[in-house]
């Protein structure tokens, strides 16, 4: 813990494009429903940018978290014929009751001790005030002074952090000194679920999935340092997270810096630098066009990591849209890619395909799927070698 206040915290957000980037992808975490945590100096506009969100209908509950109680956020106890019930406070009623979308912010969150992070952890992640169920239509923002321009500031605990979507936050002069003049501040912009969101998504989950089959050790880093530990850093929560605000953000039109910004607010810099460097060398082909045709490309030559991406994203084809015969071609492209580019890619989506809840009632084992005997065989979902 901090107690006293040391020289201010910069961070690289010194134009009017650097400062929208970050208010677009603040109201890509709203809009798309995961907790967002604006790091910054005091006085510079993090409550004014995510209360703005009420000029477009959203209704905002600023609850500081200095001024509050564990029990303000698990609720108070009170007795009533002999039982305990948690009663919640007057901001979570409001919530409850509105019927739009909303906002719960939990301003000053770096001046909230372990305990009181703790308590508010339960609406984040169930979305429980006490005894009352907060509507899915609420989304959580928090503002935080990080903890060396803070008086009485902690550090986040690394289950707290986890659970945010870290953007650093700064008012740069050109967009204070606009608004000094002009009296008209930039709003955050906030979205409703995009139509082409469903696909963008698969695709994003597809690259993730392929990274972390090269780069298996990224998955959980839990960081040593204790001031770390408190901003973004890859698990499995956070993964998820990058994956759903990447295919928000591509879906809505965000530029690539937006979409940048979110992944390593998700999981941190330099793994971000790491996954999108990887991610914008694919060149996938359409996994429905391997679907119609087995032979449509050729596997020879190609990288591991790239015939593992795409039978990852064949395998996710087939399961939205399942069938007998769209299963036989998903195996035939798995057996192609395995006899051109070498099996191990290609074993572990084709033992997903042969799992009993994932394989068709009544489909016949291709002949191509020789390839796999011994692997399948091992696992036990090839009794006999066809």
């Amino acid at each position: 813990m901090q107690d006293t206040v040391k020289e201010g915290w910069d961070v690289a957000i010194r134009t009017r494009s650097e400062y929208e980037n970050a208010l677009q992808a603040l109201g890509i975490c709203v809009s798309a429903r995961i907790p967002a945590l604006l790091w910054g100096n005091p006085g510079e506009g993090k409550t004014a940018a995510v209360e703005s969100a009420s000029q477009t209908g959203w209704h905002v509950e600023t609850v500081i978290i200095t001024h509050s109680e564990p029990s303000d956020f698990a609720g108070l106890p009170l007795i009533t014929d002999g039982s305990v019930t948690l009663a919640p406070p007057a901001w979570a009623k409001r919530l409850a009751e509105h019927s739009g979308p909303s906002i719960a912010f939990f301003d000053e969150f770096s001046t909230a001790s372990p305990s009181l992070q703790a308590a508010a952890l339960r609406p984040l992640t169930h979305y429980e005030v006490g005894s009352l169920q907060l509507p899915k239509t609420v989304s959580f923002v928090a503002a935080a002074n990080p903890s060396d321009v803070a008086a009485a500031g902690w550090e986040l605990a690394a289950p707290t952090a986890s659970r945010f979507v870290h953007l650093d936050w700064a008012m740069p002069y050109e967009v204070y000194s606009e608004g000094l003049v002009t009296g008209k501040w930039p709003t955050m912009p906030v979205y409703s679920d995009p139509l082409d969101y469903q696909r963008f998504l698969e695709a994003e989950l597809v690259l993730v999935s392929g990274f972390l089959r090269a780069r298996e050790s990224q998955l959980s880093v839990i960081p040593k340092n204790a001031e770390e530990r408190g901003r973004a850093f890859p698990t499995p929560r956070t993964w998820d997270y990058a994956a759903r605000l990447s295919a928000f953000a591509q879906a809505v039109g965000a530029n690539a810096e937006v979409r940048r910004l979110l992944i390593a607010g998700c999981i941190g810099g330099a793994v971000s630098h790491e996954y999108l460097t990887w991610a914008n060398n694919q060149d996938l082909p359409d996994p429905e066009e391997l679907l119609a045709d087995p032979t449509a490309i050729e596997f020879t030559g190609m990288r591991a990591d790239r015939v593992f991406v795409t039978l990852q994203a064949v395998l996710g084809a087939f399961s939205r849209q399942p069938s007998t015969t769209r299963w036989e071609k998903a195996i035939d492209v798995c057996a192609r890619a395995a006899d051109q580019a070498g099996v191990d890619p290609a074993v572990p989506v084709v033992r997903s395909l042969m799992r009993p809840d994932i394989r068709p009632n009544g489909s016949a084992v291709p002949p191509s799927i020789k390839v796999f005997a011994p692997a399948l065989a091992l696992a036990g979902l090839l009794p006999k070698a066809p």
